[in-house]
């Protein structure tokens, strides 16, 4: 009898912590994945417009990108960078024309070796960099002109 309510606790205790654990294993990106920097390289590269936020998210990065007609969401794979689908979405800030490309700026955040990127954000004249290290999360405010960084 007592066994059965041990058990039972477990069950409960997991299934409570199991939305969590799902939350961080989306943040979580498989081994043998390209830097961000690449794959934010290889979209700008593209000239689809100004990259306006990029996620990792459900195994894929969802990378934003507004154009003088629209905004996108590009869905790609973090192993390879290709694209795997796109759909249309509403319109965001964009950063200044002069502004360092954000491949730049997320190349030098991966260089500092100050943990896993898993999003940027452009808001409010900054970009937004969210890190994971070691289960931990840390932000960081970047200068769109500079590349300065603080936390």
């Amino acid at each position: 009898m007592k066994s059965k309510g041990v058990t039972m606790v477990f069950l409960m205790f997991g299934l409570l912590l199991s939305p969590l654990t799902a939350a961080l294993a989306g943040e979580i990106l498989p081994p043998g994945n390209k830097p961000l920097s690449l794959i934010l390289k290889s979209v700008e590269e593209r000239k689809l417009g100004s990259i306006t936020e990029a996620e990792f998210e459900d195994g894929l990065w969802e990378v934003k990108i507004c154009g003088a007609a629209a905004c996108q969401k590009l869905y790609l794979d973090p192993r390879t960078g290709d694209e795997k689908r796109r759909r249309k979405t509403d319109s965001d800030e964009i950063p200044l024309a002069n502004a360092m490309s954000i491949s730049t700026i997320i190349q030098s955040i991966e260089a500092r070796g100050m943990g896993t990127v898993i999003e940027v954000d452009f808001d409010d004249g900054f970009w937004e960099v969210e890190l994971r290290k070691d289960r931990q999360k840390m932000k960081l405010v970047v200068d769109p002109m500079t590349g300065e960084t603080r936390r």
